[in-house]
């Protein structure tokens, strides 16, 4: 949902200062500032108006005019028009106010159906010229609702409704040190409710349907290096060609702008925690106290990154589900932190962009492949790092980490730990398992248990060293060796 509310606020960000319009807005302030929006936005009549009053000036931004220009066999759009105050404050900087319902549909016959509404959105921030983007923003909204309806021509069709009773949206930013913006927000909702049924194994199965709430899911993030002017660009670009046709026309122009705009940003980093989760399905009420995610990604630089963070705490499975002797093996908490890097994305994309032809049939060689990969992993390889993690429940509480360098060409490398408290307990409750389950479970769980070692506190360790291509060392014993014997 901030993604559809950043897009519907992207206009305010267009804003850039011509001289002469502080104190009280002027018909020719108007005019200078419609011509700002339509450097963006084209000058199609309706899409942009401004008129003086008194000391600010009142923006309304109608995009059904543009909608009316994209080819018709991409489906139909409708969305409220977006009408911002906006004030000069005689120093470069904007003060821009927003307080208005909003609705949007857009509809793709035979495949989506989507509406989304907002009862309420009041916005106040402050935007900067210099920086091309507002040093502080605060949004508040209220009543937003979103409907969603998939068609699979195999599968049949899948519906999503969600709601958000409340939230809010916080945004500072400031100059970066060698280029772009660097840019901190904070967000919250409340009140989440979703409702999704998900389509059979063929059209004649009925759907699946299962409804979600949350309490709250709050949160935040960085970006570091934003290039705000290639984004809008990239905006005047699409808005002046809304055609495949016109884009492929005017490739090279296209080709400019994502060449003199890279990498669009150097990091961006964000993290959320849901609380109070709740899942209502066919099994039964399952709850989850807290769940979080964490993504983290470089830009289109040589320098490539890719991190996800998962986690839970507080599962609590429906009655009667889990068999009594397993109840203690059921996790009750679980984290996972993963980061792909050494690899490279400037490279290949400056290849993509030199060698692609909209025009041609295939707009990409197919022989470039090989090509493409060797600059993208140029050492063969992509290491992987896994942070300390866990997975915990009422017998057991296993941790461990790793680092791991893999590639197309060979057996992947690395070295890991795995620590495990509880093994005697878990071997005690799968013994009570039906006999189809321990006699698999406990043989593999006891060849485990003797190649560890002895820590503290009746805690096993796992010291795992593949290091050497093709070995396979735990504790210092040679797996490989082992069972070729």
């Amino acid at each position: 949902m901030r993604q559809n509310l950043f897009l519907l606020a992207i206009p305010a960000l267009m804003i850039a200062t011509p001289p002469g319009f502080a104190g009280s807005a002027t018909v020719d302030g108007a005019e200078d500032l419609a011509a700002v929006f339509q450097t963006y936005l084209g000058a199609t009549e309706g899409v942009v108006t401004v008129e003086p009053a008194e000391d600010a000036y009142t923006v309304t931004l109608d995009f059904a005019p543009l909608i009316a220009l994209m080819p018709k066999d991409a489906g139909t759009a409708t969305v409220t028009p977006q009408v911002m105050q906006l004030t000069d404050q005689g120093d470069g900087t904007w003060e821009v106010t927003q307080d208005q319902a909003i609705e949007v549909a857009v509809s793709v016959p035979g495949q989506m159906e989507m509406t989304i509404s907002i009862g309420s959105l009041v916005s106040t921030g402050v935007f900067d010229a210099a920086l091309g983007t507002f040093s502080e923003s605060n949004t508040e909204y209220e009543d937003i609702a979103v409907t969603q309806l998939t068609t699979d021509p195999d599968l049949g069709q899948s519906k999503v409704n969600y709601t958000i009773e409340t939230g809010t949206y916080e945004t500072e930013a400031s100059e970066n040190a060698t280029d772009g913006v660097d840019s901190t927000a904070s967000f919250s909702l409340n009140g989440m409710a979703e409702t999704f049924t998900l389509p059979g194994a063929d059209p004649a199965t009925p759907g699946m349907e299962i409804s979600l709430t949350a309490a709250s899911y709050a949160g935040g993030g960085t970006m570091t290096g934003l290039r705000a002017d290639a984004f809008y660009q990239l905006l005047a670009f699409f808005v002046a060609n809304p055609s495949q046709a016109a884009i492929t026309a005017q490739q090279a122009g296209l080709k400019t702008i994502l060449t003199e705009g890279g990498p669009l940003f150097q990091n961006l980093l964000s993290k959320g925690t849901f609380s109070t989760v709740t899942a209502t399905t066919p099994i039964g009420i399952v709850e989850i106290a807290m769940a979080g995610v964490e993504v983290e990604m470089n830009g289109i630089v040589a320098d490539g990154k890719f991190r996800e963070a998962l986690s839970f705490s507080g599962l609590t499975l429906p009655a009667g589900l889990v068999p009594e002797w397993a109840t203690g093996l059921v996790p009750d908490s679980f984290a996972v932190d993963f980061t792909a890097s050494r690899f490279n994305l400037a490279a290949p994309a400056a290849m993509l962009l030199a060698a692609v032809d909209l025009a041609a049939a295939e707009p990409v060689d197919p022989a470039m492949t090989d090509a493409l990969l060797a600059v993208m992993v140029p050492d063969g390889v992509v290491d992987i790092t896994l942070a300390p993690g866990n997975v915990t429940a009422g017998l057991y509480d296993l941790r461990f980490q790793g680092v791991m360098s893999a590639g197309a060409g060979g057996m992947p490398t690395g070295t890991g730990r795995i620590t495990a408290k509880g093994i005697p307990e878990v071997q005690t409750a799968l013994s009570e398992a039906p006999p189809e389950i321990s006699a698999q479970a406990l043989p593999v769980l006891s060849i485990a248990a003797g190649l560890a070692k002895p820590g503290d506190d009746g805690v096993l360790v796992w010291e795992i060293d593949a290091s050497t291509p093709g070995t396979l060392m735990v504790n210092g014993t040679d797996l490989g060796a082992m069972f070729a014997q």
